[in-house]
């Protein structure tokens, strides 16, 4: 059963937001959070959660910086920004800080559902008219070396450093330079955030 969590203060939005999503899809579960510190809690008490979607503009909230807080409580999350304005801007600034969409809240009912659809499915969702430059070079695959992402999908899954290494005959040191790597490449600021990244642009599933 697929669970996700909203995270947004305003109740009307979040009733209407899931009436859509349960008359989609009866069988999902749904928590809500009206802000940072209860949608932690959430995460915590259901590690299940898969999906969150994250109002752009809680109250008192100024940056996406807590989203490396939520991907540190599960490292498998994946986030999309809701939004009441919307800007090519900000669609960089969410796909940097690790979100792997970005909903406009002004989206027709169909295109929403097709947007969670596709998150939930491993995909990334971007409205195409937001689709700027900066984003599409994110797919060149040609940021990392091969050896760097079978790294990363090895990471991915959950292995440390030394079960990596054992995989691919390495030493531990070298699994540890090759991270250093990808971290200045990605402009990452820690491992769970490389692996954000290396989904985003699509160089791992």
């Amino acid at each position: 059963m697929n669970q996700i969590l909203i995270t947004d203060d305003h109740p009307i939005f979040v009733e209407g937001l899931e009436s859509i999503l349960r008359k989609a899809h009866p069988n999902l579960k749904l928590y809500h959070a009206e802000h940072i510190e209860p949608a932690k809690q959430q995460l915590r008490c259901n590690p299940s959660i898969l999906l969150m979607l994250l109002d752009r503009t809680l109250p008192g909230v100024d940056s996406l910086a807590h989203l490396q807080e939520f991907l540190a409580i599960n490292p498998n999350l994946r986030i999309a920004i809701i939004s009441a304005h919307e800007s090519q801007q900000q669609v960089s600034e969410a796909i940097e800080a690790g979100a792997a969409g970005f909903i406009p809240k002004s989206s027709p009912v169909d295109c929403t559902v097709k947007a969670i659809d596709l998150l939930l499915k491993g995909n990334i969702y971007i409205p195409k008219h937001l689709l700027g430059s900066a984003y599409k070079q994110y797919r060149k695959k040609e940021d990392l070396t091969a050896r760097q992402i079978e790294i990363l999908s090895l990471a991915a899954l959950g292995q440390p450093n030394k079960k990596i290494a054992l995989n691919l005959n390495l030493t531990e040191g070298t699994i540890k330079q090759h991270f250093n790597a990808i971290l200045r490449t990605l402009h990452a600021d820690n491992r769970t955030h490389a692996i954000q990244l290396a989904r985003l642009r699509g160089f791992i599933a």
